[in-house]
């Protein structure tokens, strides 16, 4: 069991849910990191809740691509923050995540959005000058 890669999740309104290392932590550990984030605002299934607050961020290694943690504020944060720890245990990358079909509209979307968001076009629903 890798203790590093223990979700935290936090049952308020909105939910708040982390895995994995910060972009502090994993600057004091010498990585350079890129991080993907996306609005939950954005998110066809939060429109429909009519829960638009938070956000989706992900931190992958700006060398290999691997996940090195994330954040999720927003509704079902806590049940979300899973697909993100299953990349940080399995040293996935945000490739990996992009390349996994992901139900419309659903909740889940707003992870694969911050991984595109990684990308030098984007997200696909969200466009940040």
């Amino acid at each position: 069991m890798d203790y590093n890669v223990i979700p935290t999740a936090v049952f308020t309104a909105p939910e708040i849910a982390t895995v994995g290392l910060t972009e502090k932590e994993a600057a004091n550990k010498g990585l350079e990191v890129k991080i993907g984030k996306f609005p939950v605002m954005a998110n066809g299934k939060a429109l429909t809740l009519g829960e638009t607050r938070g956000f989706v961020k992900i931190i992958s290694d700006a060398e290999d691509d691997s996940v090195l943690g994330g954040t999720i504020v927003g509704p079902h944060a806590t049940d979300l923050i899973a697909e993100i720890t299953l990349a940080v245990n399995n040293g996935l990358t945000t490739e990996a995540i992009i390349d996994t079909i992901h139900a419309h509209p659903t909740s889940a979307e707003s992870i694969h959005e911050a991984a595109l968001a990684l990308r030098p076009e984007g997200a696909l629903h969200y466009y940040e000058e």
